[in-house]
């Protein structure tokens, strides 16, 4: 299944923990070109349409960002992409880049999936939550692949990394990521 990614991310996982080790303001890496082409560009075509019915925020009313946590029911390269995140070689490839042995998969996609947020729909600087609401299972590592085939900064939503959300800002320091796929 690592097919599905570019051959040079394997080739490149020392470097990559490297990357990962050193990172500020907290460990992680930015992988451009993470997924094999093709493999991108399906999964970008299967991207579910918006749906109100997946727009329900906390105080269940309908918002502007559609969440789909069951990735295999959206399509073939989803199911795809499911069995890769699940397979023991992926998640021993992401140890090897993390240093964080024996990881597991979330089948269940807490806070996960896909994520669509419409124009104009904020989400404030956060702490994600560190344990599994059913399994306390200690939550260590987000995947975020950004699936947007074109961005331009006036839009806005850049993924910000903090060094704590909740300093003032002459104390934090933010980290922005571009929302963008990176596809040759």
């Amino acid at each position: 299944m690592l097919s599905l990614l570019q051959p040079s991310v394997r080739q490149r996982s020392a470097a990559l923990g490297r990357q990962f080790q050193l990172a500020a303001p907290f460990r992680h890496v930015v992988i451009d070109e993470f997924l094999a082409n093709d493999f991108c560009r399906r999964l970008i075509a299967e991207f579910p349409s918006f749906d109100h019915k997946h727009a329900r925020n906390e105080m269940g009313n309908i918002g502007r960002k559609a969440v789909f946590q069951n990735l295999p029911e959206l399509g073939p390269s989803y199911a795809q992409l499911d069995a890769m995140l699940r397979g023991r070689e992926f998640l021993s490839l992401t140890g090897q880049i993390t240093g964080i042995p024996e990881l597991f998969y979330d089948p269940d996609y807490v806070g996960g999936g896909t994520h669509e947020n419409l124009s104009g729909q904020e989400l404030d600087p956060h702490v994600d939550f560190n344990y599994h609401p059913t399994k306390q299972l200690h939550r260590r590592l987000n995947l975020i692949l950004f699936l947007n085939p074109e961005w331009r900064e006036e839009w806005g939503g850049v993924l910000e990394l903090h060094v704590n959300p909740w300093l003032p800002p002459e104390e934090d320091s933010v980290k922005g990521i571009a929302p963008i796929a990176t596809v040759a």
